[in-house]
């Protein structure tokens, strides 16, 4: 969806597609540990800290519990609605800044958003201040864009 809007006239650029729409791909470092554990997770201590009878509570979400990625989804929707974002009806994972325009797509802890260079710039911003990111690449139509991408094992490339 994302893709198709950046490239169709009147959506993601209006007459110049060398200033139209850009997508911006950002990677949360260590995702899970960035949202609080919302149930009691108790877990084994380990070697250099244990003691006998004794275990840990999780006060932050862990990678390998049942509730993890859940945890996450709360933490960064969370997070959107904070900056102006609403959440898709039909998909928990989509989001929508209209003041912007700005739309956004999470796969686990892999951010893809469309809009003009100002507001992603802005996103970048906002994302940072919360978030330990990697900024992987922003494809686009003008010359300092990117033209190819790796995103979910596959390859998006930027043409004319």
């Amino acid at each position: 969806m994302l893709f198709s809007m950046a490239v169709t006239e009147g959506i993601g650029y209006r007459g110049k597609r060398s200033l139209g729409m850009k997508i911006d791909f950002i990677d949360i470092r260590r995702a899970y540990f960035h949202s609080k554990a919302r149930r009691e997770v108790y877990v084994q201590l380990p070697e250099e800290d244990y003691t006998e009878g004794m275990c840990g509570r999780l006060i932050k979400a862990m990678y390998g519990t049942r509730d993890a990625a859940q945890n996450w989804e709360y933490e960064y929707s969370e997070f959107m609605n904070t900056i102006g974002f609403k959440r898709g009806k039909a998909s928990p994972c989509i989001f929508y800044h209209e003041a912007r325009n700005i739309r956004a797509v999470m796969h686990g802890d892999d951010f893809t958003i469309l809009g003009n260079e100002y507001d992603l710039d802005w996103f970048r911003r906002e994302i940072s201040q919360r978030y330990e990111v990697k900024f992987r690449g922003r494809i686009g139509p003008s010359d300092k864009d990117d033209k190819a991408i790796r995103i979910l094992n596959r390859v998006v490339t930027w043409t004319e």
